[in-house]
Formats: C-alpha cells, structure tokens, sequence
C-alpha cells in the first residue's frame, strides 16, 4: 500500500474511477471495499466447463493487459489488500488481472460466480480451493504463475500441478545467484555454454525446477540446487527419492523472451491449450 497521504493507492483510484468508490485513500479499508463490490455484483450461475479428463492437462494463456470490465469486483479483501500493497500501477494491473482470470476460469469448471470462489492454503502456503468446492476424488488441482503481462493457468482432476513462466534478463543468472539455484551438475553444465546462452539456459532451467516445486507444494522449504534437471530443455520424470511420488516435468512452448514449464505428480497425459474466450462464453 502507498504510505504517502497525497497520494492514492491504484486500487481505490480505479474504482473510483468506475464510479464504485469516493475520492481518497482511506475512503474503505479492503474488507469493506470487497463486500460492498459483492453486494452490487450480479449473481452468475455459470454453465460449468468440461473439466479435463484422467491426467490431462488445461493450460490456459492469458494476455493480463486484458483485465476485463469487472475485474476488481471479483477480488476478496485478502486479494484487495495484497493488490494495495503494490506502488507501481503496471504491478497492481497485472496483480488484479491475473487473479481475476484465476476467478474466471476455475469458476467457469465449477459453474460458480467468480467472485464467491473460496480460496485455502495447504501447510506451504499453496493455494487450493476451499473444501467446499470440493467433488469427490475428482477436485480441481490448479497453479498460476505471471510475468510481466503474460500468465499461464494449469488445471488437473485431482493431479498436482505447478507451472511457471519468466520473462528473460540479459543479466541473469550471475554467479552468486547461480551458485544458490543450481546442482553441482548443472553449475559444470552452465560453464561449458556459450556466455550469450547464459540467460535461456538458466531461465528455462529455473522454471523447471519451480513448477517442480509448486507442484509438489513445498515453495522454498526444498532448495532448488537440491534439485538436478539439467540445462537441456526437456521432458523428464525427477525421483525425489525412495517412496516420494515422480515428477513429470517438461518446458513449455510461449513467447520468444520467455521460458516456461509445466510439473504434474505422478505424470500427465495430454496438454491441452484453452483459450480465455471459453470463459466469457460461459459467463454470457
């Protein structure tokens, strides 16, 4: 949130923008802010979509300079809050619009108005629907990840899933940051390309591992040069260990200056690109 009296948070600027919000920072708290959006939200029932089927995958692209028309009002108060937080407005947008696409396309599966979708985290912080959403073995597992105005959306039945994508920088990895990402392996690896590969090979190797990670929900409590996947942009299947659950993990195609990559539990099948318009098909 900007701390600054004179000036206006992005959030409170764009709703009094669409005439939903007063003039001045403190005009809401968020939790207000977000019942009073709720209360003035139509009730949509949505037909649900086909969800995907055994251990397919739905990856859904979302172009975040589209934030839709309702995009805030589809936020909670913990999302609100977190949106505020943000100084730049470039941050804020592409905060609010990748979440409010997350809204969209998990409530167009489950036939539920995006804006009354509840969200939990498991023990890392992992977000997970509520158990109220819940049906049967058959729940929805999904991950979101965004860089810049690109994000990519995985969804299973029941698998888990972590997917990333990051935008390339000529400056990367450097050595310090290097030494803290990368296997021994991979550091011998990286020291035999080209300098000017430096930057895709590292990338594409760190989105790796972090859908690796997303996937098996532990975030950072699992180092990321305690796990080896190479510098070869590939699909493989990583063992953890005697009794841990494989993960299968391959790079996904996307934009030329990005890297991308997709983990599933246990394995998937299929991937199958979804386009966003299916979302507003369903919500018309």
């Amino acid at each position: 949130m900007l701390t600054t009296p004179m000036l206006e948070p992005h959030a409170q600027r764009w709703l009094r923008a669409r005439g939903n919000a007063p003039y001045g920072p403190a005009a809401h708290t968020p939790a207000q802010t977000a019942q009073a959006l709720r209360e003035h939200a139509p009730a949509r029932r949505n037909p649900a979509l086909q969800r995907p089927q055994g251990r397919d995958v739905h990856l859904w692209h979302i172009d975040l300079r589209d934030m839709g028309t309702d995009a805030v009002n589809l936020l909670d108060a913990a999302e609100l809050a977190r949106a505020q937080r943000f100084v730049y407005a470039h941050d804020w947008r592409r905060y609010v619009a990748a979440h409010a696409w997350l809204r969209r396309v998990l409530g167009a599966y489950l036939g539920i108005a995006p804006q009354h979708l509840r969200f939990d985290a498991d023990a890392h912080g992992k977000p997970m629907l509520a158990h109220r959403h819940a049906n049967g073995d058959a729940a929805l597992r999904f991950n979101m990840s965004h860089s810049k105005d690109i994000a990519l959306i995985a969804v299973t039945s029941g698998p888990e899933v972590g997917v990333d994508i990051e935008a390339l920088r000529d400056d990367l990895p450097g050595p310090d940051l290097a030494a803290g990402v990368l296997s021994a392996g991979e550091l011998d690896e990286l020291a035999r390309c080209a300098p000017q590969d430096h930057p895709a090979v590292f990338v594409g190797c760190w989105t790796r591992k972090e859908a690796c990670l997303k996937a098996l929900g532990v975030g950072l409590g699992l180092e990321p040069r305690a796990l080896d996947v190479g510098l070869q942009a590939q699909r493989m299947t990583l063992q953890l260990g005697s009794g841990e659950p494989a993960v299968d993990l391959a790079p996904l195609p996307c934009p030329p200056g990005y890297a991308a990559a997709l983990a599933v539990v246990g394995g998937f099948a299929g991937v199958a690109r979804q386009d966003a318009a299916l979302v507003w098909e369903g919500m018309s």
